[in-house]
C-alpha cells in the first residue's frame, strides 16, 4: 500500500499546504515528469523515495531530503574499531564521525600506518593499537588515512588480548581486572569515558 496521493499543483490533495513528501507518497506520473533525485518509479506512476521537500524543474521531480546522511572527509575526527591489524598498520572500521549521531552513508574503513600513531618511533603496532579495540583518529585525507599523533586521538576501549575483558586505564597503561594482564596502547584521554 503506498502512502498519500500528491498534487503537484496544490500540495496535498484538498489543501494548500507545504510539499513535504513521505517515502511512498505519489507524487505523479512518468508522462508528466522526469523521475529525479529522491524518487522512483513504479508501473507509470513516480513515488517519494525518502522524506523531504519536492522540487519541479524543467520538467524533472525531485525530493530534497530533510535528514542529512553523514559523509567523512579530509579533518574529520572519527571512532571505529580495529577489524585488522599487520606489521605496520591497522585497519579501522569507522563508525561515526564526532558531531554527528547518525550513522555514515556509507561503510569506511581507513587504515593507520605505524608512522601516524604517535611523534615518537612505534616499533610494534600492536603496542599502539591492537585487535577490536576502538579508536578515535583524525581521517588525513581522502583516501581514508587516519592519525592518531594528536594528544586527544587513540585507543578509547581496549579488551584484553588474553582472557577478552575489557581493559582499566592505570597511568600510561591498560590492566586486565579479571586475569591481571597490562599491555600498552596509544591511549586516548577519552579511554573508558564513553564519550569522545
Amino acid at each position: 500500500m503506498k502512502g498519500r496521493r500528491f498534487d503537484l499543483e496544490n500540495g496535498e490533495t484538498g489543501s494548500k499546504s507545504f510539499k513535504v513528501v513521505m517515502p511512498g507518497d505519489r507524487i505523479g506520473y512518468a508522462e508528466e515528469f522526469i523521475s529525479g533525485e529522491g524518487v522512483y518509479e513504479e508501473n507509470g506512476e513516480l513515488f517519494a523515495a525518502v522524506a523531504g521537500l519536492l522540487f519541479i524543474h524543467d520538467r524533472i521531480v525531485s525530493v530534497r531530503s530533510l535528514k542529512r546522511v553523514p559523509e567523512v572527509k579530509k579533518g574529520d575526527v572519527v571512532v571505529g574499531r580495529v577489524v585488522d591489524l599487520r606489521n605496520n598498520f591497522a585497519v579501522v572500521e569507522i563508525a561515526r564521525k564526532k558531531g554527528e549521531n547518525r550513522t555514515l552513508a556509507k561503510k569506511e574503513r581507513g587504515i593507520l600506518h605505524i608512522s601516524n600513531v604517535r611523534d615518537e618511533y612505534v616499533d610494534d603496532m600492536t603496542k599502539a593499537v591492537n585487535y577490536f579495540d576502538i579508536v578515535k583518529a583524525r581521517v588525513l585525507d581522502e583516501t581514508m588515512r587516519l592519525s592518531t599523533k594528536e594528544a586527544e586521538m587513540g585507543v578509547i576501549k581496549s579488551i584484553c588480548s588474553r582472557c577478552r575483558h575489557e581493559m582499566v586505564r592505570e597511568g600510561n597503561i591498560l590492566k586486565c581486572p579479571e586475569c591481571g594482564n597490562t599491555e600498552v596502547r596509544k591511549i586516548s584521554p577519552d579511554y573508558g569515558k564513553g564519550e569522545w
